[in-house]
């Protein structure tokens, strides 16, 4: 638990067992004369919830919390959460783990205050605010404006290519995958999961009389295509994925993409869909 006004009582006590954390830091006694702060609960406070691997290997969590002093300003209360976060990074004691998730959440606590510092004051009627002065008539509009030369005439440069080596771009082509089992090919379902067995059934939404190809890419990189032959509106292909596509992976992610290509004039290439691979 750590208190306002920055009196540590390490991260939790359950944390002490949990983790190897210490107990309470020794604080310098304040001077005689000096007036103890008075801790204040009601007025500032926060609280996290840390999860931490015991000994015993399963996880545990623990509560940390800060209190603000009796007649501690908001601004005075931000300057001590600020310094919290620096004696808990500074910590030799305290593990890795324990830091992060601590010196996060006050952090967003932190930009959770700053945030509401530039709201309106509560009960503020914006109907009494300040309005502008409005602008005096005399004065040109011309003022307000600089001038600037005409526009040039439009040209009918093509638009740049931006199918790179590679690169996919536009709109995806008009085609719907779908996955099946080995001998159902005719009731195929929606892909959820991908493997090296799994039927791939594509379906052509319009016409593509000079073919299209697929293409696999895992880890940003392609790992293998198949071309298709022609297809008419309506037509579907099957096919499987390349044995590249799980070469050295068990579990991963693969994107399948149409290529650019074989589609016809005015057909963009496009990504079909990503899905989860299982080898």
């Amino acid at each position: 638990m750590i208190r306002g006004k920055l009196h540590w009582i390490a991260a939790a006590v359950a944390l002490a067992g949990a983790a190897g954390l210490s107990g309470a830091q020794p604080t310098k006694a304040p001077p005689a004369e000096a007036k103890p702060a008075v801790q204040n609960c009601a007025a500032h406070s926060f609280e996290t919830m840390i999860q931490l691997t015991g000994p015993d290997g399963k996880p545990r969590s623990s509560k940390v919390k800060m209190c603000g002093t009796e007649g501690q300003s908001d601004a005075d209360w931000i300057r001590t959460l600020k310094d919290a976060v620096k004696k808990t990074s500074l910590s030799p004691q305290m593990p890795g783990a324990a830091k992060e998730q601590i010196i996060a959440a006050v952090n967003a606590e932190i930009d959770r205050l700053n945030a509401s510092a530039l709201a309106l004051p509560g009960g503020t009627d914006i109907a009494k605010l300040s309005k502008p002065q409005p602008q005096r008539s005399d004065v040109p509009l011309s003022r307000d404006f600089g001038s600037l030369p005409p526009l040039p005439a439009p040209t009918a440069v093509a638009p740049p290519n931006v199918l790179g080596a590679g690169g996919i771009g536009g709109a995806a082509p008009r085609l719907t995958l779908r996955c099946a089992l080995a001998g159902d090919e005719d009731r195929p379902s929606d892909c959820d999961t991908i493997d090296k067995d799994t039927v791939l059934v594509l379906r052509a939404d319009e016409a593509f009389p000079r073919g299209v190809a697929m293409r696999f890419v895992r880890s940003g990189d392609a790992r293998g295509e198949v071309d298709l032959p022609a297809l008419r509106m309506g037509q579907t292909a099957n096919f499987r994925i390349p044995a590249n596509v799980c070469r050295g992976v068990v579990r991963g992610r693969v994107e399948i993409q149409a290529l650019g290509v074989n589609p016809p004039s005015g057909t963009a290439a496009g990504t079909i869909g990503e899905y989860d691979l299982r080898c």
